[in-house]
């Protein structure tokens, strides 16, 4: 049976630029608490379809503390396929250790739900990072709001069994979109933990899988887990901190250049919101875009914001890392499309934008 749900973004707009409604304010982690207390306590005595399932995993997402072995698959672009060592305490911390291919071997990523440290030993590097933690317990939140109105369609498709363990299977659609990506879940029939997750597009293809081959459920994990030391001799490189998703049209007036945009966009796509982030003597301007499933992220900035090293090095089209990014010039812009779409979308949305 197949079953609708709501998704609203929380601290987003609907639109960019038009819309004149205040942005909402992010809900503290004390009301996410409770919505997710009643969403999982009401689950507990209904009986088991989607929007059940859902719920749970919902409500794990932050509680839930594991170590786990991972196998990710990246088939857009260049095909690429990791294997991680994963640490996970909630919302409360998050590590990830490459095992594999040789050229991620030894990367680490330690995020403590407030920033995110990413040691690469190659380059004697550790970059400073917003959370993704964080960002992981926005969407949760927006995914909770969901059950208050009816943008979704959940559908419990059956059974099977990861890394050992028997799950349910989800697949999770926009409601009313015939042609827009989905993304199907095997949730763990007794943690409520997804175990693996795949990205669809419109054609059917599998864009991304990602899932557990081991996993070992703890009470909690050490917080020292979650804190990460560089080595002597290792560079600390501190990106720019998170800002806040804001109407286009205040954006604009924010920086010294022209903002483009997509004129074409795939099924059931629109764009939530945008930042400007400070970048040396500019700006980086993000417009993000969802289907209330999937989401990607538009970067642009004027070349002479960008050092010249970097623009000697980069590389027009799909990233050779096979990590979901393409990048083009437009005149003076320096374009970048982030998010798990099919290439030939990103080549539509790419040639569209004015």
């Amino acid at each position: 049976m197949t079953h609708r749900l709501g998704f609203v973004l929380v601290g987003r707009r609907a639109e960019c630029g038009q819309d004149k409604k205040m942005i909402r304010r992010p809900w503290t982690s004390f009301t996410l608490f409770l919505l997710l207390f009643v969403i999982i306590g009401g689950a507990l005595a209904e009986p088991i379809d989607g929007p059940t399932v859902l719920r749970r995993m919902l409500a794990a997402e932050g509680t839930a503390a594991f170590i786990a072995h991972q196998v990710t698959t990246l088939t857009r672009g260049p095909a690429l396929t990791s294997e991680q060592t994963v640490y996970r305490d909630g919302f409360r911390g998050m590590r990830t250790e490459y095992i594999s291919p040789p050229q991620l071997a030894g990367e680490i990523m330690v995020d403590n739900g407030k920033e995110m440290i990413h040691f690469v030993p190659g380059h004697k590097v550790a970059r400073v990072r917003p959370s993704r933690l964080f960002a992981l317990k926005q969407r949760t939140q927006e995914a909770a709001r969901a059950f208050l109105h009816g943008a979704l369609d959940v559908e419990l498709v059956g059974k099977d069994k990861i890394a050992d363990r028997p799950t349910f299977v989800l697949v999770v659609k926009p409601r009313g979109k015939e042609k827009a990506q989905t993304r199907k879940f095997w949730v763990d029939s007794e943690k409520w933990i997804k175990l693996k997750t795949e990205d669809i597009g419109p054609d059917g293809t599998v864009l991304s899988t990602s899932y557990y081959t081991k996993i070992e459920f703890l009470d909690k994990l050490p917080q020292e887990k979650f804190q990460f030391e560089p080595p002597p001799g290792v560079k600390i490189e501190r990106g720019p901190a998170r800002t806040q998703v804001m109407p286009l049209e205040k954006v604009r007036q924010l920086v010294k250049f022209r903002i483009l945009e997509p004129t074409y966009l795939p099924n059931g796509f629109k764009c939530i919101g945008a930042t400007a982030i400070p970048f040396r003597q500019g700006k980086i301007v993000v417009l993000r875009y969802s289907d209330g499933i999937l989401s990607f992220s538009l970067f642009q900035t004027p070349g002479r914001v960008l050092d010249r090293g970097f623009l000697q090095r980069l590389r027009e089209g799909p990233s050779p890392s096979g990590k979901n990014i393409y990048s083009w010039r437009r005149g003076d812009l320096n374009l970048t499309l982030v998010g798990p779409i099919p290439l030939h979308e990103v080549q539509k949305i790419a040639e569209s934008v004015r």
